[in-house]
């Protein structure tokens, strides 16, 4: 064997070697995407939540909400509206049975949010055998 394709050689196993952490590295961050999450969509549940609430003595008040269910990926989505009549019935349900001070205190209404999400996370729960609500917004909330 020649000088020249002994140097060859060891310069080719070299490089050999310097190439494989680099091809598992690269491997691990194929895997990384293929498991990407699937985007986030708002569902907005039309027409708005209206339900009546009892106020102080015979007096009773109203609410109107604009909730938007934020779940991930189209089949998410498409569970959201195959339900809706069952989310609907849900949030009536829920602001119907809160109290005038709960509704109208902006203190409150972080963790009457997050109830509304525990609500309609466990409803479609239920009936789909799987946690799809990443999210609940208010985005238009009115009372008197």
């Amino acid at each position: 064997m020649t000088q020249f394709t002994s140097k060859l050689l060891k310069t080719l196993g070299f490089l050999v070697l310097l190439s494989i952490p680099t091809a598992i590295i690269a491997e691990e961050e194929n895997d990384g995407e293929t498991e990407q999450q699937e985007a986030l969509m708002y569902y907005a549940v039309e027409p708005n939540t209206l339900t009546f609430y009892q106020g102080t003595g015979k007096k009773i008040g109203y609410i109107v909400v604009q909730v938007n269910i934020a779940v991930r990926g189209q089949e998410n989505y498409d569970l959201v509206e195959l339900h809706l009549p069952l989310i609907q019935d849900s949030l009536i349900d829920f602001f119907n049975r809160q109290d005038k001070t709960v509704i109208q205190d902006v203190k409150e209404r972080e963790s009457l949010r997050q109830q509304a999400q525990t609500n309609v996370s466990n409803v479609l729960k239920a009936e789909t055998g799987k946690d799809i609500v990443e999210n609940l917004l208010f985005t238009d909330y009115v009372y008197q």
